[in-house]
């Protein structure tokens, strides 16, 4: 349970994230009120959230369902995106645009869904505590209605988008009610504004980060330095085989004459050769299985893969994983978590999603 400090005069309580104590925030007192970190990978996102006893009002802020967004182009590295699976690619997307097509994800199929107003947030770009130069920020207000346990609510999304560099963030917090909404609003506007990551947390992470870069360095350069050894070892080797193909050659010529014995003698000795080299074959095999199964362990991933053999990158922290074949992102499940409750669970179309199995 969050840890909360004495209430105020405003009627808010600071809650402390329970786990790493990692940030605060402010929340309203004698509501039910969670707060959690989301760590994937470079992702740290705050997700709470704050629900009336008598549930007329609902809270949310973040979805640890968002990912952390790159822009196309020439110098995408598959590396990172294989080293940081909840990263996607896709180009940057104003927060108008981006959020009216997650509020119909989200809430298009409830009765009575319908959308009344959209407009930019000041309120919300507001809540960046810190702003890059050149970076490109758009906000989005947007108002709808819907029924929830036959209560026509009355909601408001504030989504942020934030570009730079070549990647884009989004930041939202959602708000429904059947009482005041702009009330409710401003409730929520609160404790965005209240976000508060501790000191040495930020300390812990960008050490922890700097750690990371400097392992994927190192990473690049094993690799690279097997990649050159296999290759100057291929090379020596298909010279090696030209040579023997040379001396070979010369040999049977100047055999051709000689008996049927010396024939099968020769014959014996390219058989010996052919099963050095299926056998050296195997242990190369062996050795890159070897390989991929160290590099998975430094990297926290699995390699799975689907029915038709392919194989695909994905974090090491679940049981069960399902792709989506269209464009190659994927969902991290318990053991227990089957395909057809993707759509409960994750609000996805499970018929666009194909379980894949661990390669051990």
């Amino acid at each position: 349970m969050p840890t909360l400090t004495p209430i105020r005069n405003d009627g808010l309580v600071l809650v402390s994230e329970p786990h790493e104590a990692a940030f605060t925030l402010l929340m309203p007192s004698g509501w039910t009120n969670d707060a959690q970190l989301q760590r994937d990978h470079e992702l740290n996102r705050v997700l709470a959230s704050a629900i009336k006893p008598d549930k007329s009002t609902l809270i949310y802020l973040g979805d640890s369902r968002l990912p952390l967004f790159m822009e196309p182009g020439p110098y995408v590295d598959p590396f990172v995106l294989q080293f940081s699976p909840h990263m996607r690619i896709q180009p940057y997307t104003p927060a108008d645009r981006f959020f009216h097509d997650y509020v119909h994800q989200c809430f298009g199929r409830a009765p009575g869904f319908r959308i009344s107003a959209v407009a930019p947030s000041p309120e919300m770009e507001g809540t960046l505590s810190t702003r890059r130069p050149g970076s490109i920020v758009t906000s989005a207000a947007i108002t709808f209605q819907h029924v929830f346990q036959g209560k026509p609510m009355e909601c408001r999304l504030y989504g942020l988008v934030l570009g730079f560099s070549g990647m884009w963030t989004v930041d939202v917090a959602t708000v429904s009610t059947v009482d005041d909404l702009e009330a409710n609003c401003q409730l929520a506007l609160r404790m965005l504004n209240s976000r508060t990551f501790h000191p040495g947390f930020v300390a812990s992470r960008q050490q922890l980060h700097e750690h990371r870069m400097a392992m994927g360095r190192q990473q690049n350069q094993f690799i690279q330095s097997m990649t050159d050894l296999q290759t100057q070892g291929h090379q020596q080797r298909m010279q090696d085989i030209q040579n023997f193909g040379a001396a070979n050659t010369r040999m049977h010529e100047e055999r051709m004459a000689q008996s049927d014995a010396s024939q099968q003698s020769w014959m014996a000795g390219q058989a010996q050769s052919d099963a050095a080299h299926q056998s050296w074959m195997a242990r190369q095999a062996q050795d890159d299985a070897m390989q991929q199964s160290r590099i998975n362990a430094i990297r926290e991933e699995h390699t799975v893969a689907g029915a038709d053999g392919t194989t695909y990158q994905v974090d090491s922290h679940h049981e069960r994983y399902y792709v989506n074949t269209r464009d190659n992102t994927y969902i991290g499940a318990g053991a227990t978590t089957e395909r057809k409750d993707l759509r409960k669970n994750f609000g996805v179309n499970p018929d666009d999603y194909e379980e894949v199995r661990i390669v051990r």
